[in-house]
């Protein structure tokens, strides 16, 4: 690139050289995803994370257009896009790790538990209640007979 007078200001240079190497590669890396001809073989989860970085990339680009062009992207539209954007990826992450990573609970592990015993019951006062047979009383315990 030739920069004319501000080809001496290192910092300049340097900053539009990194500009132009990003372009370069957002370009690249967009021409890869539109061109993708295999979309429909896609999964459904595949698909969204597809949709959602196009609809970023794009939204963010045209951000940068505006800001270039010196205009407050802050009071343009696009901003309440990008934050659309930005919540449809959080949603998506938050299925993904909804139906991936939750905790899932081993039925028959806990029926083992309850089956044997291994769980400790505590009453109203905090004694621990014994088994279910012992808590009966025979009524006839307590009467003291007179012959």
């Amino acid at each position: 690139m030739d920069f004319g007078e501000l080809r001496k200001d290192v910092n300049f240079t340097n900053t539009v050289n990194n500009f132009s190497n990003a372009l370069d590669k957002i370009e690249k890396s967009l021409t890869t995803a539109v061109e993708f001809k295999d979309f429909d073989e896609l999964s459904t989860q595949e698909r969204v994370k597809m949709d959602n970085y196009l609809a970023y990339a794009i939204n963010s680009l045209y951000w940068m257009h505006l800001k270039l062009r010196g205009d407050d992207p802050n009071e343009h539209g696009i901003k309440n896009e990008l934050s659309r954007v930005r919540q449809t990826i959080l949603r998506d992450k938050q299925i993904y790790e909804r139906n991936t990573i939750r905790p899932v609970l081993d039925k028959a592990a806990a029926g083992r538990f309850i089956k044997h015993g291994l769980h400790v019951r505590f009453d109203e006062n905090g004694e621990r209640i014994r088994d279910c047979s012992s808590n009966k009383t025979n009524d006839n315990d307590d009467v003291v007979m007179n012959t």
